[in-house]
């Protein structure tokens, strides 16, 4: 059985070793990093589902007929094109100039950053909701850096424990940016256990719920875990730092 304390510990410190070993700032470093976190879980979750897609897929010509983008979105998950898949990024060449890669523009791409940048953009692309709301400051990263970044998501666990664990781990990695970043226009991280205990004391039922300071730990999102009986509930958050409530709210 995996040991996730152990698995979260050992994930953030190869990971804040990077940085600490860069020029970067905890500011810096730390939307990118998250974002490697979800495109990680986000390739796990395409891989599970196309497996189940695969199973009763037609042959035409003696070969399994392609998964399509609409396969993906009839099972309500999320599609990644080949240049936005983590197995993609993890196996480009060392020299990233020399393999002639361009973007979604039709632009060469001659780094690392260039390409994860694009995978976002692609990933943007496919659902509306996400438009404008991924990292795409993969150019600050050195290739060296990025690449080790990539591999340390790669840990095989992260497809043993599931997606709820990698939430987990994507709030662990939070929590500790929190305590590295000064805040900064008002955004603070409310841990878990508060939005809990929030969520305890004020025991939403139904009618509309409204999270005003909407943020990365989801209150709504929370009550809807835990009331098994919740028909609707309409998210009206003042989104003061959308970017991050956007993603958190897909």
């Amino acid at each position: 059985m995996i040991n996730i304390r152990k698995l979260e510990s050992k994930l953030w410190e190869s990971a804040d070793l990077l940085r600490s070993n860069s020029k970067l700032t905890s500011n810096k470093y730390c939307m990118p990093v998250l974002g490697l976190i979800f495109l990680r879980y986000a390739y796990s979750r395409y891989k599970m589902v196309e497996a189940e897609i695969l199973k009763g897929r037609p042959f035409h010509g003696g070969r399994v007929m392609p998964v399509e983008a609409s396969d993906f979105k009839a099972k309500s998950a999320l599609y990644l094109p080949k240049e936005a898949q983590y197995n993609y990024l993890l196996n480009l060449p060392e020299d990233i100039s020399t393999a002639g890669l361009v973007n979604k523009d039709g632009q060469s791409m001659n780094s690392l950053g260039e390409v994860v940048d694009n995978a976002m953009q692609l990933i943007e692309d496919q659902r509306e909701q996400l438009v404008g709301v991924l990292p795409k400051s993969y150019k600050d990263f050195s290739d060296e850096i990025l690449s080790d970044l990539l591999r340390i998501f790669n840990n095989s666990a992260l497809d043993e424990v599931g997606g709820d664990i990698i939430g987990r781990i994507y709030e662990y990695f939070l929590n500790k940016f929190a305590k590295n970043i000064a805040s900064d226009d008002g955004v603070f991280f409310t841990p878990k256990s508060l939005v809990k205990m929030i969520v305890n004391i004020i025991e939403p039922k139904r009618w509309v719920l409204l999270d005003p300071a909407c943020g990365f730990r989801v209150i709504i999102v929370t009550v809807a875990n835990s009331q098994v009986n919740t028909r609707i509930l309409e998210l009206l958050p003042k989104f003061k730092i959308k970017k991050m409530n956007r993603w958190c709210a897909v």
